[in-house]
């Protein structure tokens, strides 16, 4: 009895964060998820950080599949996307800059894989394990990438013996869906194949040539080889092909309420507030193309030797993209815009890490990256405008090491640290200028971080901490004349967080508050000059964030469990002026930062008909949040949005077949996932999906 006052005493103090580790929906203390967000198996109530873990069945049961919709069980986390934009924040920490040779400011990673480009993070779920999203500064043991956090995507596993499973859909906008994974082995040699296919009309209709767009066109294969060599000694063998022929997001088009030309535009008639016919009919007059093919290759040794672990990854990656763009936002044939973007990486990774479970644990190791790209641009604009091929590349070294040591069985600290050092190169050709020009940078970091841990009972932990964040800088190759450039960001996180588990697990609270000094945020502008609109990138001199994050996960008896969690965000410049307008933003919320996000869901399980009835309904919140694409600008930010969904299930007596219905966004709320106040456009937008009802059958055996 006294540790329960203990814990609510504890839950209460801490305003207990939600994703500080959401468990998965509905858990219990006897199914708690396993994570390796720290890069070693833990419990996720063990883990001493921010994160919020979702299983197989946490996305399957809100009918969840693909990336894009994780934002709505991850409070703190926003996605935009627009044409071939892609933008990722992490309690407010995102990147605008698109160049092939600026870094994100959140990594992804699959199967320990780092995934360089935004664009990848968009993608379909299938046989998926689980998804880990760290929340907060990642420096120690992620490094130069992870200013924001990581998300991880792990796979199912080969394992010994055969089993196969798949399932079928068919909704909204012809939709057709397609997953299945066939597993097959022994304890020695285990195999798995897994695909997804998904094609559907798309939700926005273009009048002008009857076709549609933000349609849905994927297809991907996974195959994975697990040699348990010896009992010590394993090999897993990984490659994944994807190719995204899709045009979700490029439904883009000007707001007829803000009107940037007049109806005689230098001799031209541009009727800027005629494209768009309502949110789901627009009229574009040029061909609109997308192709995203990327290849992921891994392999990942790990040898056990007594106290010590050593576990290798190596990675590499092969991200090649074409757009076609109808670019001048009106309903005649003014301006296109062509693109294609070729990137490979190379990585590798080798961790070091202690096997017992004496007082100190421990991991270290060393980490080399590289990648090379390529991106031609060819922009038309009432006759060739601009056309470059740009290059880039970029080679970093780095080392790190963290490790907790246990006083007791309730107090433990934590200790790391990271050193990243890296040089990139860069060159653009301007095909009608016909200039050259080219750069080279060097950048360096050292990122510690401190922790203390208290437990004061077994169900309850505690932990306070300090860490660093540093993403590199890099050059504006699009700038006129010498390149000029940008320097690194850094954040400095402070946060205090709790989690606890009462009524045998039954009741399940986490809670964190945080605060971020965050220096030299990197944005890109739209400046005007003599040579007319640049694309630049500069350092705003500084921002705060303050948030508290909670969540709670209760089950009420054999029937019925619910599951919120949500986020508070402070998250604002500090002394910033506009390079573009000379607007000073010093105060201004920064991008894909809403003050409130969050979402509540209850979930059903009893049998019927001899098998299993599970049914679930979510609300999902999100107040204004204001767009990356033009800080600066008015018109640059969306209304707040609520979007329900509910899934139902039945599950055959011998749990080997199944139907299902999924509804999302049932009460067709109208949302924004992009908008731009582009001076010379005027004002465009790009909407989510509407309400789609998907049936789906499956199988497992």
């Amino acid at each position: 009895m006294q540790q329960t006052i203990w814990s609510l005493a504890v839950a209460t103090s801490v305003g207990l964060v939600s994703p500080a580790g959401a468990q998965s929906i509905g858990d219990t203390a006897s199914d708690d998820i396993i994570v390796t967000a720290l890069k070693r198996e833990q419990n996720l109530s063990d883990v001493p950080a921010s994160i919020t873990a979702l299983s197989a069945d946490d996305l399957a049961r809100s009918g969840i599949t693909n990336s894009f919709d994780l934002q709505q069980l991850v409070p703190g986390l926003a996605i935009s996307f627009g044409n071939r934009e892609t933008n990722v924040a992490i309690r407010g920490v995102s990147n605008n800059v698109r160049s092939i040779g600026a870094d994100p400011s959140n990594a992804v990673h699959l199967d320990g894989i780092y995934l360089p480009q935004s664009s990848m993070v968009l993608t379909d779920l299938f046989d998926v394990s689980r998804v880990e999203v760290l929340k907060g500064p990642q420096g120690t043991l992620y490094g130069r990438n992870a200013t924001g956090g990581a998300i991880n995507v792990i796979s199912t596993a080969p394992t010994p013996g055969f089993s196969a499973q798949g399932m079928g859909g068919y909704g909204s906008y012809n939709l057709v869906r397609l997953q299945g994974a066939i597993n097959a082995g022994n304890d020695t040699v285990a195999a798995r194949i897994a695909g997804s296919y998904v094609k559907d009309d798309g939700y926005t209709r273009n009048v002008l040539t009857g076709g549609r767009l933000d349609a849905q066109d994927f297809l991907a294969f996974r195959g994975q080889v697990r040699f348990n060599v010896t009992d010590d000694l394993s090999l897993t063998l990984l490659a994944q092909v994807n190719r995204d022929d899709g045009t979700v997001g490029y439904g883009i088009s000007t707001d007829p309420s803000f009107k940037k030309f007049p109806d005689n535009f230098y001799g031209l008639v541009v009727p800027a507030n005629l494209q768009r016919v309502d949110e789901r009919n627009i009229r574009l007059d040029s061909p609109v193309e997308s192709r995203r093919d990327s290849e992921i290759y891994g392999a990942t040794l790990e040898w056990r030797q007594g106290p010590i672990g050593i576990r290798s990854i190596t990675g590499f990656t092969r991200y090649d993209s074409a757009d076609s763009l109808d670019y001048d936002f009106t309903g005649d044939f003014n301006e296109t815009f062509d693109s294609t973007t070729n990137v490979k990486s190379f990585s590798q990774e080798v961790q070091f890490f202690g096997t017992g479970t004496g007082p100190l644990q421990w991991t270290g190791g060393l980490y080399y990256y590289t990648d090379d790209g390529e991106q031609f641009i060819d922009w038309f604009a009432f006759g060739p405008f601009a056309r470059a091929n740009t290059t880039s590349e970029s080679a970093a070294l780095a080392a790190f090491g963290q490790a907790t040591y246990a006083f007791n069985d309730q107090w433990s600290v934590m200790v790391g640290a990271r050193y990243n050092d890296e040089i990139k190169r860069g060159t653009q050709e301007n095909l009608l200028g016909g200039t050259f020009q080219s750069v080279r940078t060097t950048f360096d970091a050292f990122t510690p971080q401190g922790q203390i841990q208290f437990r004061p009972n077994d169900d309850t932990l505690i932990f306070a901490g300090v860490t660093k964040g540093f993403k590199s800088g890099g050059f504006n190759l699009l700038a006129a004349g010498t390149p000029t450039q940008y320097d690194p960001e850094t954040i400095i996180a402070y946060e205090i967080g709790a989690r606890t588990s009462l009524f045998d697990g039954a009741l399940k609270l986490n809670g964190a508050f945080f605060h971020y000094d965050y220096r030299d945020l990197q944005l890109r502008t739209l400046v005007l000059g003599a040579g007319g609109a640049v694309a630049t990138v500069s350092n705003a001199e500084s921002a705060t964030i303050n948030g508290v994050e909670l969540g709670m996960t209760a089950k009420l008896g054999e029937v019925i469990s619910l599951d919120a969690s949500g986020t508070w965000l402070d998250a604002s410049f500090g002394n910033y002026v506009s390079p573009s307008n000379d607007l000073d933003l010093s105060g201004t919320r920064l991008p894909l930062s809403p003050r409130i996000s969050g979402s509540a869901g209850i979930n059903a399980d009893f049998p019927v008909a001899g098998g299993g009835l599970r049914a679930r309904a979510e609300v999902v919140h999100r107040s204004s949040i204001i767009f990356p694409l033009t800080l600066d600008a008015p018109e640059r930010s969306d209304e707040a949005s609520t979007l329900v969904n509910a899934t139902l299930r039945w599950t055959e007596p011998g749990d080997r077949f199944y139907v299902e219905v999924v509804g999302r966004n049932i009460f067709n709320d109208l949302y924004r996932v992009q908008r731009a106040d582009v001076f010379f456009s005027g004002v465009y937008d790009s909407f989510g999906a509407p309400r789609t009802i998907e049936g789906r059958i499956g199988f497992r055996f």
